[in-house]
């Protein structure tokens, strides 16, 4: 179901996913974090019943819930109507026809007009990134190559054998092919972007357990 101006601006829920795309930072140290976490809230539950071992196990609790937002919520998930970057405490739904580009450096870059929406759970390592900007530089030959071209480029670099690409690429490819079909359809309907916007909703689930697990810790102290 391609987006028209008919398309209502609501959560993506209600569509179908057509891709989810696998984080590529924050993962291991992710885990990691919310298995210790884990692991000392169990041992003080199980071991050690004193108003220390309550701190003990508030605090891991808070904790495990800052790592579980800031490394492993943050992932991208394409909607038939719109791309959803989920952020840490707020996700950005995305409506194809306005997304104007997008890039790979650090984080996705996903930009509409001269707004930058991000998402941190998938980019290049800092090594990766600054030697894709070298070899950028050194191929001054495709600065002046349209967008169009290098999107038709990708795309068929990757008809042939999607694994010949790296996963940062297909990524990239990917979303721009589903702007550029969303695009091709609206223009095939006669239909406008009036009425579509970017939304910005909070992650209330994870607000409220950030906020219970801080105030807990805070009081715990007090007492």
């Amino acid at each position: 179901m391609a987006p028209s101006a008919q398309t209502p601006a609501d959560e993506p829920g209600a569509e179908r996913v057509l891709e989810r795309f696998k984080p590529t930072t924050g993962m291991f140290v992710g885990w990691a974090g919310v298995v210790l976490a884990v692991l000392a809230v169990g041992y003080v539950v199980i071991g050690v019943h004193t108003l220390v071992g309550l701190r003990i196990a508030l605090a891991a609790a808070f904790a495990g819930v800052l790592v579980w937002v800031s490394q492993l919520r943050p992932r991208v998930t394409a909607y038939t109507a719109r791309l959803k970057l989920q952020g840490s405490v707020r996700d950005t739904l995305l409506p194809y026809v306005l997304i104007d580009e997008v890039t790979m450096g650090q984080t996705l870059n996903v930009w509409v007009g001269e707004r930058r929406y991000v998402c941190i759970g998938i980019g290049r390592s800092l090594v990766s990134d600054m030697r894709q900007r070298g070899k950028a530089a050194r191929q001054g030959s495709l600065a002046g190559k349209s967008r169009s071209r290098e999107f038709s480029d990708k795309a068929e670099m990757a008809a042939p054998d999607q694994t010949a690409m790296s996963y940062h690429t297909f990524v990239v490819t990917r979303i721009e092919e589903l702007v550029d079909q969303a695009k091709r359809e609206l223009a095939r309907r006669g239909g406008s972007t009036e009425g579509l916007h970017v939304r910005q909703p909070c992650a209330v689930p994870e607000i409220v357990a950030l906020a219970v697990t801080a105030l807990a810790f805070v009081v715990s102290l007090w007492v």
